[in-house]
C-alpha cells in the first residue's frame, strides 16, 4: 500500500503560459514528405527548463502537522521550429522531502518530432500527448483535475499523432502500440512506475499492493473531433473516443475503451470548462490477483510518479471548472487567475464510493517565476485522502473528506 500511504507527488503539469515546443534531434527522418512548406530564414532550436519548490500541509499526516517545504521538480526543455520540421522534449528529475515519501526519480515527459504541413497540419511521431477531451488540460489548477489520475488527462504514450489545420473545425488521430514506458528512481519506488503519465501499469509486490496483476497497455487508438464556434471561434464543443487492449503479462489480452464530450465557454475574462467521461477496463485478472478480498475484475493498477494504486475498472468522471482573469498588477506581481476545479469519479464496479476532488486556488507571475496557491479539498483519492484503496475500494473509516494545501514557486527559463 506504499503508493498511497506516501502520497507521491506529481509534477503537475503547470507551463500553460509557457508550453514550449520542440526538440530536433531525429527530426531529419520525417523531411521528406514536408519539402514543399515554407521555411522560416532562421530555423529556432530553444533550449529552456525550470525548477519549482513547493509548501505542502495534509490535514490528516500527524507526522508533518505544519507542513513541510521542498524541491518539487528540476526538468530541461528542448524545443525546436524551423517552420517545416518540429519536436519537443523534455526530461525531469524529481526528489521529494520525507513529508512527500522521501523519494528521487526522473523520467521523459514527452520527446517527439515531427512535420508541419504546407496546410499547417501536423504529424508527430515519439512519446506525445494523447488527444483526448479538453485540450491542453482539463484543469486551472497544479495538480489538474481527477481525471488525470485515471489516467485520461495530460497523458503521453509512444506512437504516431495527426493534428489537422486549424480552423472552425479540427480533428486529430492517434495511434499508440505501447505506452510512455518506466524510467529510474531510488531503491523505494516501484520500477514500473517510474514515469509521468497514469498507464495500467504491473503491479509491485514491495511498493505497491501486491495483487500479482501484470498488465499494460497496448495498441490504443484515440480520436478528437472539436468545433469552434462564437465570436472568434471563442467557444468550443468536442466528442473524443478511446480504443486499446490490456496485456495481462499471462498471454491473455482483453478490450479497453473510453468517450467524453467536453466544452469551454470563453466570456471576456471568464471560461468555463465541462467535461464528461465513462471508461470500462474489461480485464484478465483471475482468481487471486486482488487484494482485501475484492474482486480482481473490478480494478486494474495504475502506476506514475513512482508508486501504482488501484482504480476501478469502470466508471464516469465529471469535471466541471471556473476560472477568471484579473487585470492589473500588484508591484511586480500580474496575470492574476482564480479558479475553482471540481470533479468526481463514479465508479461502475466493486460497489465502489464515489471519489471527490475541488480545488480552489490563483495563480498569478513575476517576471520568468509562476506561482499556485490551491487548497483542495476531497475523499477516496489517492492525492486527498488517506484512503488506501486509490480510486478503487474505500474505507468507511475515511468517508469525509480530507484536505491539502499547496502553495508552489517554480522559475521557468
Amino acid at each position: 500500500m506504499s503508493a498511497v500511504v506516501r502520497h507521491c507527488r506529481h509534477d503537475g503539469h503547470r507551463d500553460r503560459h509557457r508550453r514550449m515546443r520542440s526538440a530536433g534531434l531525429v527530426a531529419g527522418l520525417l523531411l521528406g514528405g514536408a519539402a514543399h512548406a515554407q521555411v522560416p530564414a532562421s530555423p529556432s532550436l530553444t533550449v529552456g527548463g525550470a525548477i519549482r519548490f513547493n509548501y505542502v500541509h495534509k490535514s490528516w499526516q500527524d507526522d508533518y502537522r505544519s507542513g513541510f517545504f521542498g524541491l518539487d521538480t528540476a526538468r530541461l526543455d528542448l524545443n525546436y521550429d524551423d517552420g517545416t520540421v518540429i519536436g519537443s522534449a523534455q526530461y525531469r528529475y524529481n526528489r521529494f522531502p520525507k513529508g512527500q515519501g522521501g523519494y528521487w526519480q526522473h523520467f521523459l515527459h514527452h520527446g517527439w518530432a515531427g512535420v508541419r504541413f504546407a496546410d499547417r497540419s501536423e504529424l508527430h511521431v515519439g512519446l506525445d500527448r494523447n488527444p483526448f477531451g479538453l485540450l491542453p488540460l482539463a484543469s486551472n489548477n497544479f495538480y489538474e483535475s481527477i481525471a488525470f489520475y485515471a489516467g485520461l488527462e495530460d497523458k503521453y504514450d509512444l506512437g504516431i499523432t495527426y493534428h489537422s489545420r486549424p480552423g472552425p473545425f479540427e480533428w486529430q488521430l492517434a495511434y499508440f502500440p505501447r505506452d510512455g514506458a518506466s524510467y529510474g528512481g531510488g531503491a523505494d519506488t516501484a520500477g514500473k512506475s517510474n514515469r509521468y503519465s497514469y498507464n495500467i501499469v504491473p503491479d509491485d509486490e514491495e511498493q505497491g499492493f501486491g495483487t500479482g496483476q501484470r498488465d499494460s497497455e497496448r495498441d490504443t487508438v484515440v480520436g478528437r473531433l472539436a468545433w469552434h464556434v462564437g465570436p472568434g471561434g471563442r467557444h468550443e464543443v468536442g466528442l473524443s473516443g478511446l480504443a486499446g487492449s490490456i496485456d495481462n503479462g499471462r498471454g491473455a489480452s482483453t478490450r479497453r475503451h473510453a468517450l467524453a464530450a467536453h466544452a469551454r465557454a470563453v466570456y471576456g475574462p471568464l471560461v468555463v470548462m465541462l467535461e464528461a467521461v465513462r471508461y470500462r477496463y474489461r480485464t484478465a485478472h483471475g482468481a487471486g490477483r486482488t487484494y482485501g478480498g475484492l474482486d480482481p475484475e473490478s480494478f486494474v493498477m495504475l502506476g506514475a510518479f513512482g508508486y501504482p494504486f488501484p482504480v476501478a475498472s469502470g466508471g464516469d468522471i465529471v469535471v466541471a471548472n471556473i476560472s477568471h482573469d484579473i487585470a492589473g498588477s500588484i508591484g511586480p506581481f500580474a496575470g492574476f487567475k482564480v479558479y475553482n476545479d471540481y470533479g468526481v469519479l463514479r465508479k461502475r464496479t466493486g460497489g465502489y464510493k464515489d471519489s471527490v476532488q475541488n480545488v480552489t486556488g490563483m495563480t498569478f507571475s513575476a517576471g520568468k517565476w509562476t506561482f499556485y496557491l490551491d487548497l483542495m479539498l476531497g475523499k477516496h483519492h489517492p492525492y486527498l485522502s488517506p484512503d488506501f484503496g486509490g480510486l478503487a475500494s474505500t474505507s468507511a473509516a475515511h468517508d469525509g473528506f480530507t484536505r491539502r494545501i499547496n502553495l508552489q514557486a517554480g522559475y521557468y527559463f
